[in-house]
């Protein structure tokens, strides 16, 4: 098996989940970064879903691709450094995805109180 094939596609699917956690947790925080507006950040959401699944996708089939051809002859490459980037990195969407979950509401305004923008 062509190892250094299969470590590219685990890169890729490694930079689609940066690309889901940033969209799914942190857009507020980076179009407020670059000054979007509230249709610039939906944009910016969107298109890091879209890259993460482009990304993710075409690693799986990099990665399968390694899979699939012969390693006569090729030099030995350890898988498990990015291996255990990829098994960080989703800990990590899971371990947001918790903290977002049971993170409580903001609260209320009670009646009769304004916004001072």
């Amino acid at each position: 098996m062509r190892k250094t094939t299969v470590r590219r596609g685990i890169r890729a699917i490694c930079a689609g989940i940066v690309a889901l956690i940033v969209a799914t947790f942190f857009h507020s925080e980076l179009s407020a970064l670059l000054r979007l507006g509230i249709e610039g950040e939906a944009r910016l959401t969107f298109l890091g879903f879209f890259l993460s699944g482009m990304l993710g996708g075409f690693g799986v089939l990099v990665a399968a691709l390694g899979l699939l051809q012969s390693g006569v002859a090729q030099p030995r490459v350890r898988l498990f450094p990015s291996l255990l980037l990829l098994f960080s990195l989703v800990v990590l969407f899971f371990v947001f995805t918790y903290t977002w979950i049971t993170s409580p509401p903001p609260p209320a305004l009670p009646p009769g109180e304004s916004i001072n923008i």
